[in-house]
């Protein structure tokens, strides 16, 4: 069983395939107006690409939301907790236990998006970081 209170694994898979698209980070502009900064990684993929989970946890919460589209959120332990956005399908419901690497959705376009992506999130303790860090060296470059 899953306890939130362990120790997570911090070297995550990669949970799509496909080429980064967008950047943590990146800054942008809306109609030439500054936004906030980018605060997920995106990886495009056709719909319907199957999307792993990058490390085992608990599916803390799913739903529909207007700019994020379909959603999982995922804790991993110890304040770390994953976004999966714009899915075109949701595999897992709240207080599942996932292991690494199984599925818990498909790609999509859902929210507000050009296309078809996923957008990845990582926060620690509330705070977003770069899911990069998580990431190994090989993958980074893809």
């Amino acid at each position: 069983m899953f306890d939130v209170e362990q120790q997570p694994d911090l070297a995550f898979s990669k949970p799509v395939v496909g080429p980064y698209s967008s950047p943590f980070g990146l800054k942008r502009f809306f109609n030439g107006e500054p936004r906030n900064p980018h605060s997920g990684l995106d990886i495009a993929a056709p719909t319907g690409t199957p999307i792993q989970a990058p490390a085992a946890g608990k599916v803390v919460l799913t739903g529909d939301f207007f700019f994020n589209g379909n959603v999982v959120y995922m804790d991993h332990g110890q304040g770390v907790i994953s976004m999966f956005c714009h899915l075109s399908e949701i595999k897992v419901k709240q207080g599942d236990v996932l292991d690494k690497n199984q599925i818990l959705g498909k790609v999509g376009a859902t929210g507000r998006v050009t296309g078809p992506h996923l957008h990845w999130s990582v926060s620690l303790n509330n705070v977003r970081i770069d899911p990069m860090l998580l990431l190994p060296k090989e993958t980074q470059a893809e």
